[in-house]
């Protein structure tokens, strides 16, 4: 747990779409994204302070931040540099929380005819980050020096359309380096075969959340 929810810096915000939630639960949030584009598109809230800034160098002073919190991102930037930063932004016995979705799981005859097939099609174009993500967080894969703290197993389940199931799997950067190194005509016809046989069907979807929490100090 954080030890007060006055301030939180949230790493890698993006457009902000974690952010706001994470704002319901601490009174200042500084949020931050090396990309300018992604900043200018937050929405605006009352208790969040937007700034471009890279993750090892947030412009915070020291002992600051509360807790620090990055969604589906710390894969990107978890170097010695970024540590040495949530070690001196954050207050000593802080709380360093990160989380992200892996891949997704469904019903038998769905991962035989569909995601299986796609999943070891794109598997050699995936990139180390991403690979990160899909073993689920650790010490070791972020290389996080701080001490550790026990997280629960969470899954997030939904009823998806074989539609939002294909479209999601053709969303995912590995799908379009494949897609771009010749395999575009055997992709195609898995989603059109699978589009084909679910048109009408829910699907049962359950996506893990890996999450890695560390005591900061």
């Amino acid at each position: 747990n954080s030890p007060d929810t006055q301030k939180v810096w949230d790493v890698g915000c993006g457009s902000g779409q974690a952010t706001q939630s994470v704002a319901d639960y601490f009174t200042r949030v500084r949020a931050t994204d090396i990309s300018n584009a992604q900043i200018a598109a937050a929405a605006p809230h009352p208790n969040i302070d937007y700034a471009v800034a890279q993750a090892h160098e947030s412009g915070l002073p020291n002992n600051w931040a509360d807790t620090i919190t990055v969604a589906t991102a710390v894969h990107w930037f978890a170097e010695q540099s970024f540590w040495d930063e949530v070690s001196r932004a954050g207050k000593a016995d802080g709380l360093f929380c990160a989380w992200t979705y892996q891949l997704p799981d469904a019903p038998t005859d769905v991962m035989q005819e569909y995601l299986t097939p796609v999943y070891e099609l794109i598997d050699p174009y995936w990139a180390e980050g991403n690979r990160i993500c899909m073993a689920g967080y650790n010490a070791d894969n972020l290389n996080c020096p701080l001490a550790t703290l026990e997280t629960p197993d969470l899954n997030a389940n939904s009823n998806w359309t074989a539609l939002q199931i294909a479209d999601f799997a053709q969303s995912w950067s590995a799908h379009l380096h494949a897609r771009e190194d010749g395999h575009e005509e055997r992709l195609q016809i898995l989603r059109d075969d699978f589009l084909k046989r679910y048109a009408n069907k829910t699907i049962a979807i359950s996506l893990p959340l890996s999450i890695f929490a560390a005591r900061i100090g």
